[in-house]
């Protein structure tokens, strides 16, 4: 006969097995749950609405009169009448088991009613925050200050979003726009991040090369690396025809430089000063269905990068 595992084997177990597999299998279990709220639990990706949230790879709709869970295709109903409100509260509750630190890899928060549901004093432990700029000042109490600053964070340009200490501390940003925006050169200065990536932005205007002559003319360079994501090659050569005619004279073949270059597109190495320089460049990523992407990046003269 098999013998029980003992509480550190258990504890491990409970500890590494998948989040919703964990929940329903404690939930099931009187016993286990005890040990199971002494267990940090950690999902991977949490996102929430007013009615709908996901867990990992479960997605649940709270609708009027009944909750859909669907996870690997396969859809389960469940009849409930309480309101919304109530539904969503019990699936928080039932899910995180009051809980007053979640583990979270990816938070995705998009509306200012989640407080509501969720416990008093509970907070989100985050490598990755998802969230528009008229969010933050709700989303911030929930997170918890050891999460800062953020592996990365993924928002929208907006006159606030530059004076966050969420967006300009993280190591990777991400902004998105759907619509034509202008992001100024005062507000890329601000920006801190080891990395700043800007994905559909085909309709917007960057100031990236008044960014570049900055550094040149202050001979300081930011230490951030700019991506610039597209679908649209149209969109790519256009930028790269703006940087042939602001830096023609730094063109250079970039031997040094790893990459799998956009054939016959223009690379630039400019120097900002006598130890460091700045590397422009285009590629196709086969990692992301063949998408374009300029690479703005400082290197060191000193170190030879």
């Amino acid at each position: 006969m098999a013998l029980p595992l003992s509480y550190p084997g258990l504890k491990c177990v409970l500890e590494n097995l998948e989040a919703v597999k964990r929940v329903h299998i404690v939930g099931r279990s009187p016993g286990l749950r005890k040990i199971d709220k002494l267990i940090p639990l950690c999902l991977k990706y949490f996102y929430i609405m007013s009615n709908d949230m996901a867990i990992n790879k479960l997605y649940i709709t709270c609708d009027r009169d009944e909750v859909n869970f669907k996870m690997n295709r396969k859809i389960f109903i469940r009849q409930r009448v309480e309101t919304q409100e109530d539904k969503m509260k019990k699936l928080i509750n039932f899910f995180t088991c009051g809980r007053s630190i979640i583990h979270v890899g990816s938070l995705n928060w998009n509306k200012s009613s989640l407080p509501n549901f969720l416990p008093v004093g509970m907070k989100f432990r985050v490598n990755s925050l998802a969230a528009p700029p008229w969010q933050f000042d709700t989303a911030n109490p929930f997170v918890d200050p050891r999460s800062f600053p953020l592996k990365t964070m993924v928002t929208i340009p907006h006159t606030s979003t530059f004076d966050s200490h969420m967006v300009t501390t993280a190591a990777t940003l991400t902004l998105l726009s759907c619509f034509s925006v202008t992001i100024t050169l005062e507000e890329l200065k601000k920006l801190n991040n080891k990395r700043v990536e800007f994905e559909r932005i085909r309709f917007s205007k960057i100031d990236i090369i008044p960014l570049i002559k900055y550094q040149i003319e202050t001979k300081e360079a930011t230490g951030t690396t700019f991506v610039v994501t597209t679908d649209e090659k149209l969109f790519i050569n256009e930028k790269i025809r703006e940087f042939e005619q602001a830096f023609g004279e730094y063109r250079s073949d970039l031997d040094d430089v790893n990459e799998r270059f956009l054939p016959g597109s223009s690379r630039f190495s400019i120097p900002i000063n006598n130890e460091s320089r700045i590397q422009v460049y285009a590629i196709e990523d086969p990692e992301e269905d063949g998408r374009w992407k300029i690479f703005i990046k400082p290197v060191s003269d000193i170190l030879g990068l």
